[in-house]
């Protein structure tokens, strides 16, 4: 009797084993297929912040905007020209913010590659939204103000050192000459 109760209780500790093996198997596919499914999302995201006409609507925001035309009515009447770079920047990011708040994208990833655009966007942008909320009555751009705030908690350097990026400074040209 004590061989067979051995016998079903390695049979018992190799099922189990064999259980949690699948299990961690099965988890790990499933993260690498939610990675998968992301990667043209962020590839898009990213892609988007390289066009020129994104550079330029950052640049009329960040350098101008703020000279050339007062806050106090929102942005909705502002000339057209105007509204695209708002549109284009404030709404990028309110649907980055979206992605970030409902655990689609990493809150990292983000905050490691905009994060300090993000914060002086929203800084620039802010009181056109509050009175664009405020006369209108509507949550514009509330996933950018919420992604705004988590950037501000954090600094991208934190966000780079957490994630260990390393650095490699530039070569000396003395050392480049002694090579050769």
């Amino acid at each position: 009797m004590d061989g067979s109760v051995a016998l079903n209780a390695l049979a018992l500790v190799v099922s189990a084993a064999a259980l949690a093996t699948s299990f961690v198997a099965a988890r790990r596919q499933l993260r690498l297929t939610h990675h998968s499914n992301l990667l043209p999302i962020v590839l898009d995201l990213f892609k988007e912040t390289r066009t020129l006409e994104f550079s330029r609507s950052m640049e009329y925001i960040r350098d101008r905007l703020a000279a050339d035309h007062p806050a106090g009515n929102g942005y909705r009447n502002l000339p057209e020209e105007v509204k695209v770079h708002i549109r284009r920047v404030g709404l990028f990011y309110d649907d980055v913010g979206k992605l970030v708040a409902h655990d689609i994208v990493g809150e990292q990833l983000i905050l490691g590659a905009y994060g300090n655009a993000i914060s002086r966007t929203w800084d620039t942008l802010a009181p056109y939204v509050y009175a664009e909320r405020e006369k209108y009555r509507n949550l514009s751009m509330v996933y950018f103000e919420d992604l705004a705030y988590r950037a501000g908690r954090t600094t991208m350097q934190d966000v780079h050192a957490a994630a260990r990026l390393r650095t490699r400074p530039p070569v000396r040209s003395s050392h480049r000459a002694d090579a050769t």
